[in-house]
């Protein structure tokens, strides 16, 4: 990470809070949103998306891997360890 790089004007929150009411995009104006994102009606340019794709990484979520032999188990209500 780059240590000249400018502060987000946003602020994080911490995982599991709520957000404050003005912080919540779902709450304000789509003009207030496009502008908090830096975004408009039209989409980000691919230089951009590329930009934020290297800074953020990809949108996803990682998948949770069962084991099955364990997930078997578990209807026997024989406890598993992880």
């Amino acid at each position: 990470m780059n240590s000249n790089a400018a502060p987000s004007k946003t602020p994080v929150p911490k995982p599991g809070s709520k957000p404050d009411a003005k912080d919540d995009l779902k709450t304000l104006p789509l003009a207030e949103v496009e502008k908090r994102l830096a975004s408009s009606p039209d989409g980000l340019s691919r230089a951009e998306a590329q930009k934020r794709l290297g800074q953020y990484g990809p949108n996803e979520i990682e998948e949770k891997k069962t084991n099955p032999f364990l997930k078997f188990l578990s209807y026997f209500g024989v406890p598993s360890r992880g």
